[in-house]
């Protein structure tokens, strides 16, 4: 059989893994890079924000047996996270019960030229660099590519790889073949780089915990460190040299942002590229970060210095399908699925690319089908950490130094610890293990709600002691996984393929304030000895998970009796929303809003957790976003707040929209362990009771798994 040829666009930190994969089964491989050859010149360009690398770059190093060779040398491990208060004060957050479990900090830069040189070691692979690709040619297929002299090149192969990073060109030249959706979001927030040198480059700074650090770093070492302040935060992680890497992730404009310190600065190097910081903006740099920051300011020398030079980037996650064309040309990586970086998943997830795609290449002999079935596998799991690395931001910056926060870790390790065979948090799946990311995040979300109501069951405030608490948390935790009386988490009947979307009905349910409560009279009780048992159930009809009646909101309307039952059954689409507690959701913040197909609709937007603890602060929805869901042909919305509308609302704008559309509502819903994303589909059945002439009905609503 004639060795098959791959050409690699991209000679990033995938593409020269994969180079190495396919070499190894016998492939000759051509990879083509834009930028210079790191070997002769030293790294140029690119982003180098510190690498995350845990289990799943680990394990994309491994098989090609790279693992110790290049971690031996060049990775910090990292077991939790050294929150740093504003009054200096710091607390360490392991990430696991585990010890040994650990995240490793890694240079960008060393990690690129290990794998590069790796690869060139390989019989079979040629480099070249300094070699940018300028187009796709899918019918041969072959790149094109520009030169220093402005001359262009063709390079014909077999199997034409785009490893070309978050603005790929492989796959902008998709975007321009028929039906090939793409999205990118950008964050509302950008990254600048500022650095901690090592001890002995800092001598005339202010130590405070170089007595501590070791190894002539200035902090401790093994952790990730983290300053939240809410809406912004800074990072650090170490490099081998006991220097740090210190981001900034900060919002575009606003009191704490890019724009507050360096607007007008940036403004004068536009119109004079050689322009210098005046006085005053170094002073102010200064004292906001000496204000905001004030225990890293005394190991920064040369902060202003770094501030001004440094440039700010921008964060996007981008989503895209197909990631093949033809069974000739496929993405991989931050081509197929830029994510924002904080859940340190980006080259984990890139290199779970490469191994699934190298495997099946060498499973299957047809090349298209190989490729179809690379997308199905990844896909879904590309989505999946995107949203949770949207999700981590959030966390990191908001809620890693609260107290609430605090014992939520607390309660979650402990039950891990305790039932370690039944349970593992998102991030001991995420970072720990190669679970695939879908699964992660429905496992998480499991885990998730048990804690949520631990902490409720046991608040932080009990005053019990230690041994009395984990008692009590052994106890209550078991009676939730066994779904024995007493547990009020849905559950999942995985025979039938079910998830129940429902909150379980009792007396602790809450309803709207001024509404009827549930109570329940018993009329017979057969443990009485009675023959039998017989109850009489009070309650409003918006109870729990309930579809809405147009005339609870529409003068004339129809009841809940008189609406089509096909409104509260049928394929549905569960989509993440980016809320602000107590705010209206927009369009642009609903995840994969242009990829709805489905006329069902739910909406997860995790403002409010608990169906048992009334709070007013949900989010809801707004007549914009109504709209363009009835444009997409969406007729039912269903959503996981009490009302569509905020609580505060008296004209009801959202419910107007939906009457003017003629739109069904469901309200009440349980989302949180369910996976979203628009990839995914699954069938509602969620019917109300033919009530007649009532403003609303209770639902048991359910969602069945759709192939």
């Amino acid at each position: 059989m004639a060795q098959r040829y791959a050409l690699i666009v991209g000679a990033g930190l995938a593409g020269s893994l994969l180079a190495v994969s396919l070499a190894r089964d016998g492939w000759r491989v051509t990879v083509c890079e834009r930028r210079g050859d790191p070997r002769r010149k030293g790294y140029v360009g690119g982003r180098s924000i510190n690498l995350a690398v845990s289990a799943r770059g680990i394990a994309g190093l491994a098989s090609v047996g790279l693992d110790r060779e290049i971690l031996a040398g060049h990775a910090i491990p990292m077991p939790g996270r050294m929150i740093h208060g504003k009054d200096g004060s710091t607390v360490f957050q392991p990430y696991s019960k585990n010890p040994r479990d650990a995240i490793n900090s890694f240079s960008r830069g060393g990690l690129n030229l290990a794998l590069i040189e790796a690869a060139a070691r390989e019989k079979g692979v040629e480099l070249i660099f300094d070699c940018p690709c300028i187009d796709v040619d899918f019918a041969a297929p072959a790149g094109v590519f520009g030169s220093p002299n402005g001359a262009t090149r063709r390079i014909p192969a077999d199997l034409v790889i785009g490893a070309d990073g978050a603005y790929s060109v492989v796959r902008l030249a998709m975007q321009k073949t028929d039906r090939f959706e793409y999205s990118q979001a950008y964050l509302g927030h950008g990254y600048k780089e500022l650095r901690i040198p090592a001890i002995a480059e800092n001598r005339t700074a202010a130590q405070p915990q170089s007595r501590t650090a070791g190894d002539g770093f200035a902090m401790a070492a093994h952790a990730l460190h983290i300053w939240p302040r809410g809406g912004a935060m800074m990072i650090a992680l170490p490099n081998t040299d006991g220097s740090f890497t210190n981001t900034l992730f900060w919002p575009w404009e606003g009191e704490h942002s890019f724009a507050a310190l360096e607007c007008e600065f940036q403004k004068r190097r536009e119109r004079d590229p050689l322009a210098k910081p005046s006085e005053d903006e170094r002073q102010r740099v200064w004292e906001f970060f000496t204000q905001q920051y004030g225990d890293a300011v005394g190991m920064m020398p040369t902060l202003v210095d770094d501030f001004f030079a440094n440039p700010t980037g921008s964060l996007m996650t981008v989503k895209c399908s197909p990631w093949e064309r033809g069974g000739r040309v496929v993405l991989l990586g931050d081509a197929a699925h830029a994510i924002v970086p904080f859940y340190g998943q980006g080259m984990n997830a890139a290199f779970e690319d490469v191994v699934c795609l190298s495997r099946l290449l060498r499973e299957r002999g047809d090349q298209a089908e190989t490729l179809r079935l690379y997308q199905d596998e990844r896909k879904p799991n590309a989505d999946a950490i995107a949203d949770m690395a949207l999700e981590n931001f959030i966390e990191m910056r908001d809620s890693v130094g609260s107290p609430a926060f605090r014992y939520r870790k607390k309660l979650e390790q402990a039950v891990h610890d305790m039932f370690e065979d039944r349970v593992s948090p998102q991030y001991n799946l995420v970072s720990f293990s190669t679970v695939p990311y879908v699964e992660a995040r429905q496992r998480g979300a499991e885990l998730a709600r048990i804690v949520d109501r631990l902490a409720g069951l046991i608040p932080a405030e009990s005053g019990i002691d230690d041994a009395a608490w984990r008692e009590r948390v052994r106890h209550e935790a078991g009676l939730l996984l066994a779904g024995a009386p007493g547990s009020r988490i849905p559950r999942t009947d995985e025979a039938a393929g079910l998830i129940d979307i429902t909150p379980k009905i009792s007396d602790r349910l809450k309803v709207w304030p001024g509404d009827t409560p549930p109570s329940r009279q018993v009329l017979c009780d057969i443990d009485a000895g009675a023959n039998i048992t017989l109850s009489t159930l009070h309650a409003t009809v918006h109870l729990g998970a309930h579809a809405d009646g147009p005339n609870h909101y529409g003068k004339g309307a129809p009841g809940i009796d008189r609406m089509p039952l096909s409104h509260y059954f049928g394929e549905c689409q569960v989509l993440e929303a980016r809320a602000k507690r107590g705010a209206r959701i927009g369009i642009a913040d609903v995840h994969e809003i242009d990829k709805v197909r489905c006329s069902i609709v739910l909406i997860r937007t995790g403002t409010f957790p608990d169906s048992e603890k009334w709070t007013e602060d949900f989010a809801g929805l707004s007549v914009e976003l109504v709209d363009e869901l009835a444009r997409r042909g969406v007729r039912t919305v269903g959503i996981d707040t009490p009302s569509v509308d905020l609580y505060s609302s008296k004209d009801l704008e959202a419910h107007q929209a939906f009457l003017r559309n003629g739109m069904a509502i469901i309200e009440g819903l349980v989302l949180a362990h369910v996976v979203a994303g628009a990839e995914r589909r699954y069938r509602l059945i969620a019917l109300p009771l033919p009530l007649e002439g009532f403003d609303a009905s209770p639902v048991r609503a359910v969602l069945q798994m759709v192939d």
